[in-house]
C-alpha cells in the first residue's frame, strides 16, 4: 500500500504549516506594499485590489473544484462498504442451499471472512496490518471460492451453486475495490496547486494592505484561517481511515452482529 507525502503527514500538521504560510505570505506582500505605497498611483492601487479580488475568485473556484472530488471519492467508499456487506450477506444467506458438509463449512469460512473484513475497515492507517489483514482476505477468498466450485462440479444443486457463485464474486470484486481505493486520493499535485494559488492570493492581499499604508489583522487572520480550514478538510475527507472524517463502517459490524 502506497501513500504520498501529504497523505502520510498528520493533517494537524499540515494545518499549522499551511497557516503559517499563509501568514507569512501576506506580510511578506504587505512589506512590498509598503515599499511601493509612495510610488503608485490611486489609480493603480484600485486595479491591484480588482486583481487580488479576481485571484481570490480563481482560489474559490479551486477549492470547490478539489473539494467535490474529495467528497465524491468519500461517498464512492461509504457505497463500496455497503455493496461488500450487502454481498457477503448474499453469500451467507445462499450458503443454506447447500447441502452439508458443504453449507455448514462454507458458512463457517464466511463468518471468518466477516471478522477479517470488520478488522479491515476499522483499522487505521497502519501499512502492515492493512497488508496482514489482505493477505488473510485473499487466503480465505481463494478457500471459498475453490470449496464453492467443487461443489458446483460435484452437480448436486447447480442453481444453488450458481446462486452462491455470483455472490461470491461480487464479493472478491468489491473487497478488490475497496483495496484500491486505499490509494485513490485527489492527487497531490492539486492540493498543492489549490496552497500555491492560496499563497499567492495572501501575497496579494497583503500587498494591496501594505499600498493603502496599513493592515488589517483580523481580516487577514479570518482568510488564511478559512482557506486553510478548507485544504485540511479536503485531506481529511480523502484519507477516510485518519482524522476527523471517516467512512462508516457500520454496515459491516452489523453483519457481523446478525450472523
Amino acid at each position: 500500500m502506497n501513500t504520498g507525502f501529504l497523505y502520510g503527514t498528520n493533517e494537524i500538521i499540515v494545518f499549522v504549516v499551511f497557516f503559517a504560510l499563509m501568514l507569512a505570505a501576506t506580510e511578506i506582500g504587505y512589506h512590498l506594499g509598503r515599499k511601493s505605497e509612495t510610488n503608485t498611483q490611486e489609480k493603480t492601487k484600485s486595479l491591484v485590489s480588482t486583481v487580488g479580488a479576481a485571484i481570490l475568485a480563481v482560489l474559490g473556484l479551486l477549492l470547490g473544484f478539489t473539494m467535490s472530488m474529495a467528497v465524491s471519492r468519500f461517498e464512492a467508499r461509504k457505497q463500496l462498504v455497503l455493496d461488500e456487506a450487502n454481498a457477503i450477506r448474499n453469500s451467507y444467506l445462499r450458503t443454506e442451499l447447500l447441502s452439508a458438509p458443504e453449507g455448514t463449512e462454507m458458512a463457517s469460512i464466511l463468518r471468518e471472512y466477516i471478522n477479517v473484513r470488520v478488522q479491515y475497515g476499522t483499522t487505521g492507517n497502519d501499512p502492515a496490518r492493512l497488508d496482514s489483514l489482505h493477505a488473510q482476505t485473499l487466503r480465505l477468498q481463494n478457500e471459498f471460492w475453490k470449496r464453492a466450485v467443487a461443489y458446483g462440479q460435484k452437480n448436486l444443486n447447480p442453481a444453488a451453486a450458481s446462486l452462491l457463485l455470483q455472490s461470491l464474486n461480487q464479493s472478491i470484486d468489491l473487497e478488490s475495490a475497496r483495496w484500491m481505493e486505499l490509494q485513490d486520493h485527489v492527487p497531490e499535485n492539486v492540493i498543492y496547486v489549490n496552497g500555491i494559488v492560496g499563497m499567492l492570493a495572501a501575497i496579494l492581499v497583503g500587498y494591496t494592505f501594505g499600498l493603502n499604508g496599513g493592515r488589517h489583522i483580523f481580516s487577514i487572520c479570518v482568510m488564511c484561517l478559512a482557506v486553510t480550514l478548507v485544504l485540511t478538510l479536503i485531506i481529511d475527507l480523502d484519507q477516510a481511515r485518519s482524522g476527523l472524517v471517516r467512512v462508516s463502517q457500520q454496515p459491516m459490524i452489523d453483519l457481523q452482529h446478525a450472523r
